[in-house]
């Protein structure tokens, strides 16, 4: 029943929602700390809660994308902080799962290899509870669910700059196998992957659902979207990394998560653990710096107008959902047609 009525209510929240995300600001909460800005926000927030409870809450079902382990969509619970964590590829996403290991406390936070391997991380995910308690954490307000967003233009080229370039005999065994497997011709992939073209225009349509390149939008269920109460941005990392993690307080130490670790002891390097520990640099913060250099420049090596006007096409949901907007990205304006 409730799968039929959430697109009655489509048109309703996607009005609510763009007031909500007017400042392309990140937290909403039903308790604001001040400010006309949080207040607006939060009041907002409130009636577009209105209308989904008016219609019943959703569901978790084994289907939900944020319920199903294939698709490497399955958010981070963290209980002591009551956050659940939705990662993205391409943003910072191996630092953020190693801040949630060292977060519990575990002493290989560092040293581990395999921190995406949920059977060795320690990390437990929405899958780890039964759908009425998974529900229940996504629908109750005290819980902070928060994701990190980044513009498509540039987060789709550093996933083809890392995984079909520099990772590129990787990408043959697995990509360019998964693609032959969907119609797709293996020779033609092995010969062409390194062309950003190629790849935009082979890769990213014949495996959308890629976690390193999909679109933000299809990683949550549209009946979810709504209970998502914090959005930062690649672009903002530092900041908004910041502003999360001072918001969110343990249940035993009273403490907020960038007193506990975020403020202290990160490097511009996680992996190198000597240097990190011993460091007085602040979680993402010399990271950030790093992505803000010449951003624009290195996409311009890479994309033509034609190129652009296809990510746009390609990731229209991205750019036009009422859930997070994005700073303008405009490469070619006078060029494109």
């Amino acid at each position: 029943m409730f799968s039929s009525k959430i697109y009655v209510a489509s048109a309703i929240v996607f009005i609510l929602v763009g007031f909500v995300y007017h400042s392309r600001h990140h937290f909403i909460r039903n308790e604001p700390s001040g400010g006309k800005d949080e207040l607006s926000n939060s009041h907002q927030q409130a009636q577009i809660m209105d209308v989904y409870n008016a219609l019943g809450k959703p569901e978790i079902t084994e289907d939900d994308i944020i319920y199903n382990l294939a698709r490497n969509t399955v958010p981070i619970v963290n209980e002591e902080y009551k956050i659940i964590f939705f990662q993205v590829a391409k943003i910072a996403s191996s630092e953020w799962t190693r801040f949630f290991i060292r977060l519990n406390k575990d002493p290989n936070w560092c040293t581990n290899e395999r921190i995406h391997d949920r059977e060795v991380n320690g990390l437990k995910y929405l899958t780890d509870f039964t759908k009425s308690d998974a529900e229940e954490m996504m629908t109750n307000t005290e819980w902070t669910k928060a994701i990190f967003v980044r513009h498509p233009k540039p987060r789709i080229l550093s996933a083809f700059l890392d995984k079909a370039v520099e990772r590129s005999h990787h990408f043959e065994e697995t990509t360019c196998k998964a693609y032959s497997k969907k119609g797709g011709d293996l020779d033609d992939c092995l010969e062409n992957h390194k062309e950003f073209s190629w790849f935009l225009k082979h890769i990213t349509t014949t495996l959308p659902e890629n976690v390193h390149w999909r679109s933000i939008s299809s990683r949550i269920d549209e009946k979810w979207w709504p209970h998502i109460n914090f959005v930062g941005y690649m672009e903002s990392l530092s900041d908004d990394a910041k502003s999360l993690l001072q918001s969110i307080h343990s249940n035993v130490s009273g403490k907020s998560a960038w007193d506990e670790i975020g403020k202290f002891g990160w490097s511009d390097n996680e992996r190198s653990c000597d240097n990190t520990v011993q460091s007085d640099g602040e979680f993402l913060a010399q990271r950030d710096a790093r992505h803000k250099t010449s951003a624009r420049d290195k996409m311009l090596m890479y994309y033509t107008p034609g190129l652009e006007n296809f990510v746009e096409r390609h990731y229209a949901e991205d750019l036009n959902t009422p859930y997070f907007q994005f700073d303008e990205v405009q490469l070619f304006r006078d060029q494109k047609h």
